[in-house]
Order: C-alpha cells, then structure tokens, then sequence
C-alpha cells in the first residue's frame, strides 16, 4: 500500500507491507535520500550534528532524539527566497505546495534536491 508518511516534519512517500512478520515501511532510495538531505538541513537547528558523511540510521536516531527533547516535532527552518518569481509562477508553487501540505520554499527546496540528485549521480 503506498502511502505519504510526515517523518520528522517531512512528508515522504513510502510503501506499508504486512507480513507474518508484522509491518514492514519502504521508501525509495530516491525519498531515503531526500528524507537524509532535509535533516541535515533540520537537525542543526536543534543543536544536533549532521553532516552528508552521517548515515540515514544515525540521522534518524539524532531527530528521534531531538524529538523527545522538544516535546513536538521537528521543522524546517524557514527560508526567506532572495529572489521574485513571476506572479504566475508563484501562484503555480503556492498552489502545487499546498496540494502537499508543505510551504512552497519547502516544495522548491524539494524539486530543487531532486534535481541535484538526478545531475550528480
């Protein structure tokens, strides 16, 4: 069953399976690699190490814990865009953002990482 999860703040689709074994989550390395980008962005904004040399698990376990310290959940910094878009396109990334429950600096941070990741490899 595929589903969209929010882990630590960050919305990710995923796979749910259920087994003998219980249930199981899956994501895409694609998504496992956006998921470990957004907390390295997020975990120092809660005085958590992290770096692109940090394993997804460790990542995981910093925001588990960060989680339980702060009582909520964890959020991406909000970015003020040093540039304007065209009203017509802020209108499309306002609208597209909001169809995912995220903010459109979040959406473009989105389609922006997917981008890098495509271009390097």
């Amino acid at each position: 069953m595929n589903y969209t999860i929010n882990l630590f703040g960050y919305n990710v689709d995923c796979t749910f399976e259920v087994g003998t074994e219980g249930l199981s989550i899956k994501m895409s390395e694609e998504n496992q690699q956006a998921l470990k980008q957004y907390l390295i962005r997020v975990l120092p904004k809660y005085g958590r190490e992290a770096s692109n040399d940090s394993s997804l698990e460790t990542l995981i376990e910093l925001a588990i814990d960060a989680e339980k310290t702060i009582e909520g959940r964890l959020v991406e910094p909000k970015l003020k865009l040093p540039y304007e878009f065209q009203p017509e396109v802020k209108e499309k990334l306002i609208e597209a953002a909001a169809l995912q429950n995220m903010s459109a600096t979040q959406l473009l941070i989105r389609i922006i990482e997917k981008k890098y990741q495509e271009v390097m490899g």
